[in-house]
């Protein structure tokens, strides 16, 4: 009798050994998607493998992995890219790049799904150049990055990132119920558009020296009264210069794109620490940012 039990449970632990095996090498199976796309196409390396060459999709076991892509062209000399990412099971991670013959000129995102405890949507946006650019989702401003917005519509969104002196990146996603969207961007630089330094050894007392032209911005049409504008909208107070200056971003060493008056009201779009994000001509889609010292806020 006792060996008759000893063999059962000889068969029972072999049985949940066995079981145990089968699970694990179940869970080792390749479950994570990865899509890389490049221009101009380029070799892709996972882990130091190659599993071909750009536009790539393959599914891989989940875990962080090493990405290079090293660009199969002999036009130009193009740098090469190298990252990690981590690839999460039963999503596809979306790698894409735009090659230049250096890295500040290139550009591209990292695009995946993050599982996430609770029942919503969201959308984290993190650039790794430049630092705190501005974030459009579906066209409607957000803030700068690093972004998280907590709660977002599921489905298709068009994301647009800014930032002076860099070309502008648009960026299609999905976003998914029970899931944060991260998006990692890299913006290329964009010389022509890099805002320009006065020249400080210009010797002004040289009489023969011809000053340079003073750019003065476009001025602003007056906005329109408050009974037509819906909260929440601000209105410009008195400034020592008497205007105030509208720039490109929430920061005075942003490029200055317009002027407004005291007494002028216009909507308010956004807002960040110190500065209001408002529409600067109520008959285009010209916005900016303005120094919330010298602005009253209505809402």
């Amino acid at each position: 009798m006792k060996k008759v039990i000893a063999i059962i449970v000889i068969i029972l632990g072999l049985s949940l050994v066995g079981f145990g095996l089968y699970s694990y090498f179940r869970s080792q199976k390749p479950n994570a998607g990865l899509k890389v796309d490049t221009t101009p196409p380029s070799l892709v390396f996972v882990d130091n493998v190659q599993i071909g060459q750009t536009p790539v999709e393959k599914i891989f076991k989940s875990g962080e992995v090493t990405i290079k892509l090293i660009p199969n062209t002999s036009a130009t000399s193009l740098t090469t890219y190298q990252t990690k990412v981590r690839l999460t099971s039963g999503v596809f991670t979306v790698v894409r790049r735009d090659f230049n013959a250096s890295d500040s000129e290139s550009a591209g995102e990292i695009v995946t799904l993050e599982p996430q405890p609770d029942k919503v949507a969201s959308l984290a946006v993190v650039t790794a150049g430049p630092d705190s650019a501005s974030v459009l989702l579906d066209g409607q401003p957000q803030g700068f990055t690093p972004l998280l917005v907590a709660s977002i519509s599921p489905g298709d969104h068009q994301l647009t990132v800014t930032a002076p002196g860099f070309i502008t990146r648009p960026i299609s996603a999905k976003a998914i119920i029970g899931y944060k969207l991260s998006v990692n961007v890299k913006l290329a630089a964009n010389p022509a558009q890099a805002p320009s330094e006065p020249d400080l050894a210009t010797d002004i007392s040289t009489p023969s020296a011809s000053p340079a032209p003073k750019v003065t911005p476009k001025p602003t049409p007056k906005a329109s009264p408050s009974a037509t504008l819906q909260k929440p909208y601000v209105e410009i107070k008195d400034t020592p210069t008497g205007f105030l200056r509208v720039r490109l971003t929430p920061s005075t060493a942003a490029s200055e794109i317009s002027r407004v008056s005291p007494g002028d009201r216009f909507p308010l779009l956004n807002e960040s620490a110190g500065w209001y994000y408002i529409k600067v001509d109520l008959d285009a889609t010209a916005s900016g940012w303005i120094s919330s010292q010298y602005a009253d806020k209505f809402e």
